[in-house]
């Protein structure tokens, strides 16, 4: 069964490209771990980017988790974002 992981941003607008450039890298990251399925980010013309990742199996979302916050954990989300990152993670059925 697939897992996804989504992350919905609401970057300021001054922000917005840093927030787009931290998906990115988050997506290229996600490329070369195991069991990745699909990752990309979507604009969904209201001002969102919405980061999303499909993963074999919760356990390979999991095990990429430290790569993937190697690369963005650090990024100032707290200021980018105009509100908390509404992240969603569970089974695609």
């Amino acid at each position: 069964m697939t897992f996804a992981v989504v992350s919905v941003h609401s970057p300021k607008p001054e922000h917005r490209k840093a927030v787009l450039n931290s998906m990115q890298r988050y997506s290229e990251v996600a490329r070369n771990q195991p069991g990745l399925e699909w990752t990309g980010v979507v604009d969904d013309a209201s001002g969102r980017l919405i980061g999303i990742a499909l993963w074999e199996s919760e356990d390979s979302a999991t095990a990429a988790r430290p790569a993937l916050m190697a690369e963005v954990g650090n990024d100032p989300f707290t200021t980018w974002d105009e509100r908390p990152i509404d992240g969603l993670r569970g089974d695609v059925r």
